[in-house]
């Protein structure tokens, strides 16, 4: 069974950004600098919201399947873009966390002061529904990169070697998955 991959419009953040939060909802990475004493789930249905609804305007997201799985890439070259709209989300996602920010604006400084200086792939977030079974959604939406050619240019798999031996990698966990 072929697994349809495609940018994910506007119209399709509210359901990627529910399968991010039931995926993300325990782990410890995303969960860090928000407090533990609201609902997981929302906390992270909230924080995916806030980045995809600014993302998803880049065509960096992408959606598995009809929404049963999400990743969002961030293509070679696109690194200050990324960090100019990662910027812009701190304000409302500070107002989250029980710190005013300064675990969660810790770790993306950190992030940001690691990537590397030459033009890289690097994948933001990834996962899959947890009812959408081992169906390879996972590893169609790591290669969705593999997809980006040129402007105008359609999808395409499956992309050259080298591209998929790049990258940096944010919590890419799926959970029942191996986790990176």
């Amino acid at each position: 069974m072929a697994i349809e991959i495609s940018r994910a419009g506007p119209e399709r953040v509210t359901a990627l950004v529910d399968v991010l939060a039931r995926s993300f909802a325990d782990d410890p990475i995303v969960r860090w600098p928000f407090p533990t004493d609201g609902s997981a789930v929302e906390q992270c249905r909230e924080l995916f919201r806030i980045l995809d609804e600014r993302f998803v305007h880049t065509g960096w997201l992408w959606e598995a399947d009809d929404g049963a799985g999400v990743a969002m890439w961030v293509p070679p070259g696109a690194a200050e873009r990324f960090v100019e709209i990662e910027l812009e989300t701190r304000v409302p996602i500070d107002a989250m966390t029980g710190d005013g920010g300064v675990r969660y604006r810790g770790f993306w400084d950190w992030i940001e002061a690691h990537l590397p200086p030459e033009p890289h792939w690097f994948l933001d977030h990834l996962a899959v529904a947890p009812n959408a079974g081992a169906k390879g959604l996972g590893v169609a939406l790591g290669r969705a990169r593999d997809r980006v050619r040129a402007p105008g240019r359609g999808p395409r798999l499956p992309g050259d070697r080298a591209a998929r031996e790049r990258g940096v990698l944010r919590a890419a966990r799926v959970p029942g998955g191996r986790g990176r």
